[in-house]
């Protein structure tokens, strides 16, 4: 069974936690169904799937961390959780070996603060594996690919969480795709799908497409998402994947009535950004350039506060580069220039040929992937 992290409100007031369910549809059912209201889930099906260590925290605490989390990487939301795991463990250390130090057993209130000291300096000794994650997520966005290979190699030396080891092995095997490996990745891949197989129907078949599209094989991509959505029947993430790819490398109008079929209220909170990036991309293929720029431009505003996450970064720049697009066929040069600019460093190395074509009037006359001055 999933493990779906939600937010909602209870009686006007802000409550999140983790539900169990088979599908989107049955959490969202079940949250209602004991009197929540504005429930948003905070993940999708597949990733629902995965493995959960809540490290011992309770279920509220864990969800709110984790939504905190898609906006704010680094060392101060890591202290944060690392302070409520542990805040109880200090709350009884301090006082102890303050009271042991007055009555002379100095030793003794040593060793007492030792323990919570101890519990910290283990934490932040595994933050590294955080910190060298992110890292190799930013150096996937900016094209770093033999700097993003060494810090997948130490990586799977030292990450034993399942579900984390299992998204390494898909981004490493992404890695080797977009440097010309296909079969050496889809090879890295493979011993992960009994387990894939297991957790969710269909979850194999997304990767896959995963690493098709680091490849650039749009064809199989495709096959792989219609694979991936049948075997899920229809759950709303894997269906809004697969209308994404048809929007950008397939059929515009199979994209729209894949688009029709997902209930955004069964998308994880962070999807919000890709309904109308979608209906972006199907509306600028069309030539209803003004609709375009529109969802386009709610799209990007939509991923705004995600920005600090590079795992978010190519998504970013492409969306930005969609918008770059239309606002040129607006003649909005200026703006669309802006847009582009923000964006060039990570876009230079995850855009479409077709795409980057289209914004060159606004791109750098030399290729290089330094952003635009301003202005």
């Amino acid at each position: 069974m999933a493990r779906f992290l939600y937010r909602a409100e209870a009686d006007g007031q802000p409550v999140s936690g983790i539900q169990d369910a088979n599908s989107a549809a049955e959490a969202m059912a079940l949250l209602k169904a004991q009197g929540l209201q504005s429930v948003r889930l905070q993940n999708d099906a597949m990733s629902a799937a995965m493995p959960l260590d809540t490290r011992g925290l309770a279920d509220r605490d864990y969800a709110e961390l984790r939504h905190s989390f898609q906006a704010r990487h680094g060392l101060r939301p890591f202290l944060l959780m690392l302070f409520r795991q542990t805040g109880l463990l200090w709350l009884l250390a301090v006082p102890g070996a303050v009271l042991l130090w007055l009555v002379d057993y100095r030793l003794w209130a040593g060793l007492l603060l030792l323990v919570p000291l101890t519990v910290a300096a283990i934490a932040l000794w595994k933050y590294r594996d955080a910190r060298d994650f992110d890292a190799m997520l930013s150096a996937i966005a900016l094209g770093h690919w033999q700097k993003a290979t060494s810090l997948g190699d130490r990586l799977s030396r030292r990450i034993r969480d399942e579900s984390v080891a299992m998204e390494l092995t898909v981004q490493r095997a992404c890695v080797q795709a977009r440097v010309g490996d296909t079969d050496e990745a889809l090879a890295t891949l493979a011993p992960w799908q009994p387990v894939m197989d297991m957790l969710m129907p269909g979850m194999y078949a997304a990767q896959q497409a995963r690493v098709y599209l680091a490849a650039r094989e749009h064809d199989a991509q495709l096959c792989c998402h219609r694979e991936a959505v049948a075997a899920s029947q229809q759950d709303p993430g894997q269906t809004l994947d697969y209308a994404l790819m048809e929007a950008r490398y397939g059929s515009a109008a199979r994209a729209h009535c894949l688009l029709l079929e997902v209930d955004p209220a069964l998308l994880p909170e962070y999807g919000d950004a890709f309904v109308p990036w979608v209906a972006g991309i199907v509306a600028l293929r069309q030539g209803r350039n003004e609709a375009a720029a529109a969802s386009l431009r709610l799209a990007l505003d939509k991923l705004q506060p995600l920005a600090g996450n590079p795992a978010i970064w190519p998504v970013l720049a492409m969306v930005g580069g969609d918008a770059a697009h239309a606002l040129l066929r607006l003649e909005q040069s200026h703006e669309a220039a802006a847009i582009a600019t923000a964006v060039w460093p990570v876009l230079a190395v995850h855009g479409d040929q077709d795409q980057l074509a289209a914004l060159a009037p606004v791109l750098p006359a030399n290729g290089s992937r330094e952003p635009l001055a301003k202005g």
